[in-house]
């Protein structure tokens, strides 16, 4: 298998940044499925492979001399309370939560589009 490129790798992450930004503000207003976890989990998971891709597409460019592409500079989501639910209709899964120990909050986040920072 071919090795990529360093130019390739930056494009992968960036790639990468979008569509967890998406997914990030999916999760925040439709909730998601796992049946384990609070969405506010899901979200700081999902968080964190942005922060990931951010530090890999600063070494590869400091690296290797390349430009940062325009996603590293997109706002990173802020953390949520892992405590937080999107969709507390979500009967089975809600009260699997709560018989868990969970104290859900329903108090929705808020993703600045104009914030820029790394973390």
């Amino acid at each position: 298998m071919k090795k990529k490129s360093a130019d390739e790798l930056i494009q992968e992450c960036a790639r990468d940044i979008v569509r967890e930004i998406e997914h990030w503000k999916y999760i925040n207003e439709h909730g998601c499925n796992d049946p384990h976890w609070p969405d506010g989990v899901n979200m700081n998971l999902t968080r964190n492979h942005i922060i990931y891709d951010k530090k890999e597409i600063a070494r590869l460019c400091v690296e290797n001399s390349n430009e940062f592409p325009e996603e590293y500079y997109l706002p990173t989501p802020p953390v949520v309370d892992d405590r937080y639910m999107a969709n507390l209709k979500q009967k089975e899964r809600v009260e699997f939560l709560r018989r868990m120990g969970d104290e859900l909050t329903k108090e929705k986040n808020r993703y600045d589009d104009t914030q820029l920072k790394l973390t």
